[in-house]
């Protein structure tokens, strides 16, 4: 159900973008059904007819010259329709979304005072119980080396560069829940330490993010190279479950593009 809610979603944003489209476009036709006319074609011989609404009227042929006034009958008749599609699907999708929303077993729980929620335990965790429990769950990351330059991000994380820096707390920002370097192995590579995981909550879905600063160092990038094919060979998939981003002397990581990143795969 926690899957579906977002996609649900997503997709009711996406036709409220069509319904608007679709509504300018049929605000800048030049016919504006009146009077009611309906288009034929005859595919075979590449030529158009139209009749009235009462389709009883004797057709009438349109010439190659007048196609123009063939296609705007067309687009008129083809975007009622659509609009009237996509009404329809949006009133289904929100009877869904509420349907997910209130009677959902995640919901139910939730539904429950604070002193019962204490003496039941779920069939599914709660977001705040899910983001906890993984939280809590203890790591040793890699260690610094003594001479290690020392940055750290607002919540006094040590980290390795201003960019890293920079990534967290843009995660911090959007309360997408982190940890930095926490290890995962491998096979081809052991054990490694990627720069951040990061937890999609509405999807509960995990994400390793790599950031490659010094992409102009020819051996610095052939290592990340391989190091991006392992991961791969691994079933941690670049645009999946891998996010990847890059900068070199001369080109510095953009903050906006952080931001779209995090909008994109973690919210």
């Amino acid at each position: 159900m926690n899957d579906l809610l977002p996609n649900l979603i997503a997709r009711r944003d996406e036709l409220i973008q069509l319904k608007k489209n679709a509504e300018l476009r049929l605000q800048n036709l030049n016919y504006k059904g009146e009077p009611e006319y309906h288009i034929r074609v005859d595919s075979s011989k590449n030529q158009f007819y139209i009749i009235g609404s009462d389709n009883n009227t004797k057709r009438k042929y349109l010439s190659s010259k007048k196609t123009e006034s063939a296609q705007q009958i067309a687009s008129y008749e083809y975007l009622k329709s659509v609009l009237k599609r996509i009404d329809t699907e949006l009133a289904h999708i929100e009877k869904l979304i509420k349907f997910c929303i209130n009677t959902s077993p995640e919901a139910y729980y939730e539904s429950l005072s604070k002193g019962r929620q204490k003496l039941i335990n779920p069939i599914r965790l709660t977001d705040e119980q899910f983001i906890e429990k993984w939280m809590s769950e203890s790591y040793v990351g890699c260690e610094f080396e003594e001479g290690d330059s020392e940055f750290y991000t607002d919540r006094n994380e040590r980290v390795r560069s201003k960019s890293e820096i920079l990534i967290a707390n843009v995660l911090a920002k959007y309360n997408v829940p982190y940890k930095y370097e926490c290890p995962i192995v491998l096979k081809g590579l052991g054990k490694i330490y990627p720069d951040f995981k990061a937890l999609n909550v509405k999807r509960r879905k995990f994400y390793y993010w790599e950031h490659l600063g010094r992409m102009d160092d020819e051996d610095y990038a052939r290592k990340n190279a391989f190091r991006i094919n392992v991961y791969q060979k691994n079933g941690i998939y670049l645009g999946d479950n891998l996010i990847l981003t890059m900068e070199t002397s001369t080109l510095p990581i953009d903050v906006k593009l952080v931001n779209q990143i995090i909008k994109h795969y973690l919210l």
